[in-house]
Order: C-alpha cells, then sequence, then structure tokens
C-alpha cells in the first residue's frame, strides 16, 4: 500500500504528526511518503498513492488523481480556531482556498474517511454529516515514545521552579492569559522563571508591551525560536514544569511529548495527559491555582498514558484497509 500524507512544512505539530505518521507507517511495511502542497517537486513521487492523507491542503492539480485513490481528511485545527478563521479572512476580503471553514466542510462531505484525534472535535463533527455517512474516526494520538525517553538534562534551566512553554501562536494557544497570571505567581515564587519559545515576531508588538506593564517580563526568556527536536527534549527534562493551556483543554502534540520526556505538565481542565488542570477563564483564578501547584498542595491526577505513534500508525492502516 502506497499512502501520502499531505501537509506544509512549517514546524507546527500537524506538520510533525504527519511527518511521523509517514515513518511509524513506513516501519509497518507501508510505502509512506510526506508530501508538502506548496512544493510540486514532492508530487511526482507520490502520484501512484493508493491513499492520500489531507493534513493541510490537497493541491486541486492533483485531483485526477482522487478517481482513483482514496482520500482521508485529518482534522487538525480545532473546529473552533477553524470558525474565527474563517471570519478574519472574510474580513480580509480573503476567500476560496483561505476559507478554512468551507475546506473543511468540502472535505467532510467528499473524503473516504474522516480522522481526528479529539473526542470534542469528533461529535462536532459527527453532528454536520449526513445522515448515513460514514462517521469521523477516532484515532488515539501517539509520539515516538522511545525518541522522547532518551536522553538526559544538560543542565536546569533558569528559575525555581523553571516553566517551560512553546504553543502555537494561534489565539486558542496564546499565553496572554499566562502572562496576566504570572506576576502574581511570581510573588509567592520570586525566583520562578517562565522559558517560552514559539513566540513568533509579529506578536511581539502586543506581547511585549503587555507583559512589561503586567510585570511579567522580569520573570521570562523569551524566543520566536522553534527548537528542533533533540533541543526540545533537552528542554523538557531541563524545567520543572510544562505549561500548555490551550483552549477547552484540548490536547496537544507538544504537550504529548512534554509528558513522554518525563516533564511535569500542567493544561485547562480536560487535557486527559497533564499532570495538574488549572480552571479555564479568569486570570486570578488561573494564578491561584499555579500558585497552589507549585507549592505542592495539590496532588498529581492519574493522567492518561501518552500512545506511541505505532498505535496511531496502526489505527490509520485499519482505516485505509476499511477504506480501499
Amino acid at each position: 500500500m502506497r499512502v501520502a500524507h499531505w501537509s506544509i512544512l512549517n514546524g507546527s505539530g500537524m506538520h510533525r504528526v504527519a511527518e511521523s505518521l509517514a515513518k511509524a507507517e513506513t516501519a509497518l511495511g507501508l510505502t509512506s511518503t510526506l508530501a508538502n502542497p506548496q512544493d510540486n517537486t514532492t508530487w511526482v513521487p507520490v502520484a501512484d498513492a493508493d491513499i492520500h492523507v489531507v493534513h493541510t491542503h490537497f493541491p486541486p492539480e492533483l485531483n485526477h488523481l482522487l478517481t482513483r485513490a482514496r482520500l482521508v481528511w485529518v482534522g487538525h485545527g480545532t473546529p473552533d480556531h477553524i470558525y474565527q478563521s474563517t471570519v478574519e479572512y472574510a474580513e480580509q476580503g480573503a476567500y476560496g482556498h483561505s476559507d478554512p471553514l468551507m475546506l473543511m466542510m468540502h472535505w467532510l462531505k467528499n473524503a473516504d474517511a474522516r480522522v481526528t484525534f479529539w473526542e470534542r472535535h469528533k461529535w462536532i463533527y459527527d453532528q454536520m454529516l449526513s445522515r448515513g455517512a460514514r462517521r469521523a474516526d477516532l484515532v488515539p494520538l501517539g509520539v515516538d515514545l522511545a525518541f522522547w525517553g532518551e536522553g538526559s538534562s544538560a543542565g536546569h534551566f533558569a528559575g525555581e521552579p523553571a516553566l517551560l512553554t512553546g504553543e502555537n501562536p494561534h489565539y486558542i494557544k496564546w499565553i496572554y492569559d499566562l502572562a496576566t497570571a504570572l506576576p502574581t505567581v511570581a510573588r509567592e515564587h520570586p525566583k520562578l522563571m517562565l522559558h517560552a519559545i514559539y513566540q513568533v515576531r509579529d506578536h511581539h508588538c502586543a506581547f511585549y508591551p503587555w507583559s512589561h506593564a503586567m510585570g511579567a517580563s522580569f520573570h521570562c526568556h523569551i524566543s520566536p525560536g522553534i527548537f528542533e527536536k533533540p533541543w526540545l527534549r533537552n528542554a523538557f527534562q531541563s524545567t520543572d514544569f510544562y505549561i500548555g493551556l490551550v483552549r477547552y483543554g484540548d490536547l496537544n502534540h507538544i504537550a504529548l511529548e512534554a509528558n513522554a520526556a518525563g516533564t511535569t505538565t500542567i493544561s485547562y481542565v480536560g487535557n486527559p495527559h497533564s499532570d495538574y488542570w488549572v480552571a479555564e477563564g479568569d486570570q486570578r483564578g488561573i494564578a491561584r491555582e499555579l500558585v497552589a501547584i507549585l507549592k505542592g498542595k495539590r496532588e498529581k491526577r492519574a493522567k492518561t498514558s501518552v500512545p506511541d505513534i505505532a498505535d496511531t500508525a496502526r489505527a490509520m492502516l485499519g482505516i485505509y484497509e476499511g477504506i480501499l
């Protein structure tokens, strides 16, 4: 079986999931390849694929391939983010392929199978599908447990405690709430330091003035950098907590990696893989809960173990076999 995973190569969790799935499926005996819809030099090797898996975009120039092959759509962007992005793009006068809601509805209607890693998202997608249509398949999202469990710290990062965050810059993952709560937390933990990576430059015009005005910047090391995997693993193993505050408590790829590397993790209520939950909303409440966690006054949750990427690959293989 030949499989093509279509994803832009931007270093995001979405890109890394597609990349790791292609590798894991190859280990299962499939011929699985990562293709970039923005680079037509990567299209030729996958033209005869039996299965096309769309993580971001499928080139419309290749629609003729779908008369023979099967297409699997993977819903990466949360439905809520897709809704907001659609409104924002419309306000800019951008339509067509920059309208993510129309793209999502197109693939929900036309794909041979629809995949999600989130129970909440499946509940939404299934309501959008026509009666009798194949429901969305819920697949466990895994990471390479062998890689993330290897290695050791090259030296503890600054801060007592040292906190790490590295969410991508979409509004549902902004560190706005964390930066707003941080000065209150720091009054109880004056030596703490938040190491914030992936804080892209076009957000600096708002984040730096806000964090400075709030008094958070004194307790932050901020970088727009995206760490390669060995450096990211070291960061997980060199900090005391990974904080990934994703709206609605959705699980996310980087927090799975942090858990697999042995880092203690904090999320909003809902992420089954987190050691601690804090309630989403009022930043004063977030601050109170973080203070309690850092003081050791909260017990760790009985969190769900992180799946291996091989588990994800096997689940995807079952879907492929079911639609061929």
